[in-house]
């Protein structure tokens, strides 16, 4: 069967977009899941064993009943954990990148108008472009909550935008901030919504995903004894663990492709007249 090509600019309410967003996914799965695996998997394997070192060589030092022992390693727990979130948004990045670089092309030159060996050269471009997206909206995020968490969700959500509109509109980040503010702020509440309905999304595969190890974390705590020490887990529970992260990270192309098609909703509604 012809598959027909999907019109982004167009306005919706939230749950066509919810719906042309998978429709999306499912109609591209081939070269979209081609230039994830190529380009952003492995360093997602490497995040995940970040993970996983993590949880089981630094936070297992820590002897929760001996005071010293927490303040002596409350240190390299920090600079642990501050180098893990940097990682994090490097990968984040990549992926976003490298996914809407393929947006981008679909949009701007149509289906089947282009090949991935025509846009895998924008790929580090946009994911730069995405990096810095990424640590402005996390600052400002952060920033945010420290002054009273609801500040934080409203800056969280108000630039929710910024990353694809940096890559698409290629007009620098102050203006990708000005523009996904203007945007965001002409349906505030909708787009919250969006963006709730995406991290329940992904946060409910995820829990499922975990569920063999969060029954065997839940009994082993009942039932073993208390001095248990997070690197005496078996290996199948770490393998478990970084693979559920690994699925979830890659499954962050949902919510960002509900952000694509929210940018054009509100930028049609904005601008009726344009062209993409």
């Amino acid at each position: 069967m012809q598959q027909k090509e999907i019109r982004f600019r167009k306005t919706r309410d939230l749950g066509a977009i919810i719906t042309d967003s998978f429709d999306f996914l499912k109609q591209e799965i081939k070269p979209i899941s081609r230039i994830l695996l190529v380009y952003v998997l492995p360093f997602v394997v490497l995040y995940a064993g970040a993970q996983i070192y993590m949880q089981r060589n630094v936070l297992s030092r820590f002897d929760l009943s001996n005071t010293e022992s927490i303040m002596a390693n409350i240190g390299p727990f920090y600079s642990n954990l501050f180098i893990f979130m940097l990682f994090g948004t490097f990968i984040n990045s990549l992926l976003v990148g490298t996914y809407y670089s393929y947006l981008e092309a679909y949009i701007k030159q149509g289906k089947g108008n282009f090949t991935l060996q025509d846009i895998s050269s924008h790929f580090f471009h946009n994911s730069l472009l995405a990096l810095g997206a990424g640590l402005i909206f996390t600052a400002a995020t952060f920033l945010g909550i420290f002054m009273c968490f609801l500040p934080g969700i409203y800056i969280a959500n108000t630039l929710s935008l910024i990353a694809f509109i940096v890559i698409f509109e290629k007009k620098g980040i102050s203006y990708a901030i000005s523009k996904s503010w203007q945007l965001v702020n002409s349906q505030w509440w909708n787009t919250l919504a969006l963006n709730i309905v995406a991290l329940l999304m992904i946060y409910a595969i995820g829990t499922l995903l975990s569920l063999p190890t969060l029954i065997f974390g839940f009994s082993t705590g009942i039932f073993a004894p208390a001095d248990v020490n997070l690197a005496d887990f078996p290996n199948w529970y770490w393998a478990w663990t970084a693979l559920t992260s690994i699925i979830t990270t890659m499954l962050s192309v949902i919510p960002v492709t509900f952000l694509a098609f929210q940018y054009f909703n509100l930028e049609e509604r904005e601008n009726p007249q344009s062209q993409s």
